[in-house]
C-alpha cells in the first residue's frame, strides 16, 4: 500500500471512531466489524470521564451520566495521546460559569472534581516552616510576600456541592442540591501525598487570595481591613492565618523584596 493511500486509511479510521464518518467502509468490507471498533472506543471514552468524574456520575445517575458524556465526546474528540486531559473541559461544556454563578449543579460538580484532580496531579515542592518564618527580620515584614506550593486552588461554589460531594463519596445520604444563600470559597491543595480541603471564611478567603495573587504582608493586611469589623484584629488574623497555611504546608517560601 503506497504511503498517501496509508494515510488515508489511517484518517478515515480516525474519523471513524470519533464520529462515525463511514468514509472508512470504503476501504473494509466488514462494516459490522468497524461498528464495534467505533462502539468500543467511545465507551472507553465515557469510562475514562467516569474515573475522572466519579461522584458526578453517582449523582446523576449512570444513564445520564453517559448521555453527556456522549456528547462531550461528539464536540471534544481526545487530543492527546493519554486520556489524563480528555475530560478538562467538561465543566465548561456542561455550562460552568464560576464568576457568575449561573451554573446548575452538575456543572460545578464537574469543576469540583477536576479540581480535585488538577490539585493531586500538581508538581509537588518542599513547604516552608515556621521556623524559616521566624527567620525574617521584624522590618521585612511589610514587604514579605509568599510563594504557594503549585497544589494550591481556591474555588468558589454556588450550590451545597461541597456537602454534596462528600456524602457522595462516603456512601451516605446525599442532600437535595440547593443555590446557597452566599458563594463560598473552597480550598484545595495536596500535603503529604494527599489531596486536602476546607471551606474558607471570608476574612481567610481575602487574605489567601490577595497572597496568592502576589500582595505583601501590609497588602495582605489591607485585604482584612476591607472585611473585619474590629480593626485592631487585622495583624493577629493575618498572622494567624500565615501560621495556618505554614502548618497546612500551603506555602514553600517567603520572600522579601526590600
Amino acid at each position: 500500500m503506497k504511503r498517501s493511500s496509508l494515510e488515508k486509511l489511517q484518517a478515515d479510521f480516525m474519523r471513524h471512531l470519533l464520529n462515525g464518518d463511514e468514509a472508512i467502509f470504503s476501504h473494509v468490507g466488514n462494516i459490522q466489524r468497524m461498528a464495534i471498533y467505533h462502539h468500543a472506543y467511545r465507551a472507553r471514552l465515557v469510562e475514562a470521564l467516569a474515573s475522572d468524574y466519579e461522584q458526578l456520575q453517582k449523582l446523576l445517575g449512570e444513564a445520564a451520566f453517559a448521555e453527556l458524556c456522549r456528547a462531550y465526546i461528539d464536540q471534544h474528540p481526545s487530543q492527546h495521546y493519554s486520556l489524563r486531559w480528555f475530560g478538562q473541559h467538561l465543566p465548561t461544556f456542561s455550562g460552568y460559569a464560576e464568576e457568575r454563578g449561573d451554573h446548575d449543579w452538575p456543572a460545578e460538580m464537574a469543576q469540583l472534581e477536576w479540581t480535585f484532580t488538577e490539585s493531586f496531579d500538581a508538581q509537588d515542592a518542599e513547604p516552608a516552616t515556621e521556623a524559616d518564618a521566624a527567620r525574617v527580620a521584624p522590618a521585612s515584614w511589610p514587604v514579605l510576600s509568599l510563594a504557594f506550593h503549585p497544589s494550591v486552588r481556591i474555588l468558589t461554589l454556588w450550590w451545597n456541592t461541597l456537602a454534596r460531594w462528600r456524602a457522595a463519596k462516603e456512601g451516605e445520604a446525599c442532600p437535595e442540591p440547593r443555590r446557597l444563600p452566599e458563594p463560598t470559597d473552597c480550598l484545595l491543595w495536596r500535603h503529604n501525598l494527599t489531596t486536602q480541603y476546607r471551606s474558607l471564611e471570608a476574612d481567610e478567603a481575602a487574605a489567601l487570595s490577595t497572597a496568592l495573587s502576589g500582595g505583601n504582608f501590609s497588602e495582605i493586611c489591607g485585604a482584612l481591613a476591607d472585611v473585619l469589623h474590629d480593626q485592631e484584629q487585622v495583624p493577629l488574623r493575618a498572622a494567624g492565618f500565615l501560621k495556618t497555611w505554614l502548618n497546612d504546608g500551603l506555602i514553600t517560601q517567603l520572600l522579601c523584596y526590600e
